[in-house]
This record gives C-alpha cells, sequence and structure tokens, in this order.
C-alpha cells in the first residue's frame, strides 16, 4: 500500500471515529449541556403554589426550590397565589409566556379534578406536565381526645348531631374522600371551607371542626399527641404511623393518595420542557433534600416526560368518572348547587 492511499485511509478512518464521537456525545442525557444550547436560565425562576404558606405543598416546593437553585445556578423563588379550590394561582401561570421562568407547583386538583366540576378560566389542553414530584397520604383526624376511638367518631357522625368537617380545597381528593367516608358509613357533617392543610389543622386543633381527611403536617401534631389519627388513605399502613390502620383495614375502599407535580403553560419547547425535567429530577435526588421530603412522607417516583404526560391524561380521564359517575361525586355537586 503506498503512502497516499494510507493517508488517505488514515483520514477516513478519522472522520469516522470523529462523527461516532459527536453521536455518542449528542445522545448521552445529562445537564447542564442542554442548558448552554438553550441559554437558560439567565434570571430567577418563580415557582407559583396556588396554597397558602405552611402546609404539606408548601413545605415540599420550598424544599425542591432550595435544591433546584443550586442546580440551575439561578434564585428559584415561592409566590403563594391561594383561592378558588387552587385553581387562581393555576390560571395566573397558564397565562403567563412559555419560557420556563413561571412554574406552576401544585397537587393534583387544579390539574385533572376541577374541570369536570365547572368551566375554568384555563383549559386542560393549557398545561404542560413537567415533572412528577411525588405522592402523600392524607390521614382522618381529629383533636386529640375529642373522639375516644374511631368507633365513636363514626358513631357520632351517624347520631345527626350537627358535626362538621375541615375541607381545604372544594370537589378536590380531600373532599371527595370524605364525602366518600361519609356515604359509607352512613353518617353526614357539612363542609367547612378552608384555604389549605395549614387553616384546616389549626381550626380542628381549636376544636372549630370535628374532624377532617387531611395532609399537611399532622405528623409532628401526631407525634406530640395534640392530634388524633384513626385512619390512613394508603395501601399499607405507614412506617411513621405503624399503630395507624388503612381505611381499606377498616372497611372501606378509599384512597387519599395526594401526588404532585410542577408544570408549565403550553407551548414550552420540547428542549426547554426536557431540561427542566430533568433538573427538576435531579433537585429531588439531592441527599439534603430527598432526606428532609421524605421526613414528610412523600414518596418519590421520578418519572419522564412522557410518564408524566400520560399519568396527567389517565388520571384526568379517572377523575372524569368518579365525579361524574359515582354517589360521591354526584354528592359533592349537590352540595355545590350543581
Amino acid at each position: 500500500m503506498n503512502q497516499s492511499m494510507t493517508s488517505k485511509t488514515f483520514r477516513t478512518l478519522f472522520v469516522l471515529v470523529l462523527a461516532i464521537v459527536m453521536v455518542i456525545t449528542a445522545c448521552t442525557p445529562g445537564q447542564p449541556e442542554p442548558a448552554k444550547k438553550l441559554d437558560f436560565p439567565t434570571k430567577d425562576i418563580e415557582l407559583v403554589l396556588p396554597v397558602p404558606a405552611g402546609g404539606s405543598s408548601d413545605t415540599l416546593a420550598r424544599y425542591i426550590a432550595e435544591s433546584l437553585s443550586k442546580e440551575t445556578g439561578v434564585n428559584v423563588y415561592i409566590t403563594n397565589q391561594p383561592g378558588g379550590a387552587l385553581t387562581l394561582g393555576t390560571n395566573d401561570v397558564m397565562k403567563s409566556a412559555p419560557d420556563g421562568y413561571k412554574l406552576l407547583a401544585t397537587p393534583l386538583g387544579p390539574i385533572v379534578m376541577q374541570f369536570h366540576y365547572r368551566e375554568l378560566a384555563y383549559k386542560y389542553e393549557d398545561i404542560k406536565p413537567i415533572a412528577y414530584t411525588g405522592a402523600r397520604y392524607d390521614v382522618l383526624a381529629s383533636k386529640s381526645g375529642k373522639f375516644e376511638s374511631y368507633e365513636a367518631l363514626v358513631d357520632y357522625l351517624k347520631s345527626g348531631a350537627s358535626a362538621t368537617y375541615g375541607n381545604v380545597a372544594v370537589g378536590g381528593l380531600p373532599h371527595i374522600a370524605t364525602e366518600n367516608f361519609l356515604l359509607q358509613i352512613g353518617g353526614s357533617a357539612e363542609s367547612v371551607g378552608f384555604d389549605g392543610d395549614a387553616d384546616a389543622l389549626t381550626a380542628m386543633l381549636g376544636g372549630h371542626v370535628d374532624f377532617a381527611i387531611i395532609g399537611g403536617n399532622y405528623l409532628e401534631y401526631y407525634k406530640s399527641g395534640d392530634l388524633d389519627i384513626f385512619a390512613v388513605g394508603s395501601p399499607e399502613r405507614l412506617e411513621s404511623m405503624p399503630d395507624v390502620p388503612t381505611f381499606k383495614e377498616l372497611g372501606y375502599d378509599i384512597d387519599t393518595a395526594i401526588w404532585e407535580g410542577i408544570y408549565a403553560p403550553a407551548g414550552i419547547s420540547d428542549e426547554l420542557a426536557q431540561y427542566l425535567n430533568t433538573a427538576i429530577n435531579k433537585a429531588l435526588k439531592d441527599p439534603v433534600a430527598a432526606e428532609k421530603i421524605q421526613a414528610m412522607g412523600n414518596v418519590q417516583n421520578p418519572m419522564t416526560l412522557e410518564e408524566f404526560q400520560k399519568f396527567c391524561d389517565d388520571q384526568y380521564a379517572m377523575y372524569g368518572h368518579i365525579i361524574n359517575e359515582t354517589d360521591a361525586g354526584k354528592r359533592i355537586k349537590d352540595l355545590m348547587g350543581q
């Protein structure tokens, strides 16, 4: 083989190897390379919460924001916009520019439930699911000592007494679960609305409502002896409360999984949505954030963009069935005057 052919062969092999390296590099997932290509972020990111400060959703979002700030290199700050059964803050984000600088962190209600009760200022199609941030389970609780036992609570609710329960989101999952519970035991109670878990917990601890199916920072009040917890809507008992039975153990089909996520307005680019999904999933795995989040009883299950979109679509269809075709949904619509 002459020198010319050897040189030509070498150049061909070099170009081929270089092309393979470029393809492998381009296909390798990770950050922050996509951020450099997108030139994002270059300023602070706002995380809007449609709930008041102090509840479990607020606490979760603050842990995520702190970790996400480290991941993105910019400040991620919280804005609370409660009201409208979580739809006011949600609408504000969905009507904003789809540039990734204004995101929504919320439980499921304004994403997959509220549409089935009434027409909203935004549509389901206006929402782009970005990242699943986990789930926790609400509990059936009352002020410590108000009822001697779960059976005493049930007897009271079946007695025809003027019972009241705390309701943190009209038409939301705790509302559906509470009405479902009342139907299954054959009891009755009047709904008293609150803007969030923190307010409802305060009212319950003050004796202003008899009971609630509720989330929030209930664990600390349970451990301090200020709150009695009678049941939890999880598939099996929680490690944090091994003595508390599930609703299913008590003979009731009640699920109280409150899952949460982060969303952007539809129209956000695929590249930016992917960057945010990857960055948030990495932020959730940060050891400091993960430990705090798990201590809240939040169960992690990171999803890809595609997985989270399908999950939301399935949940939207499921709650459409519950709200429109079950007795609990019909009861709530009656209470709402629909």
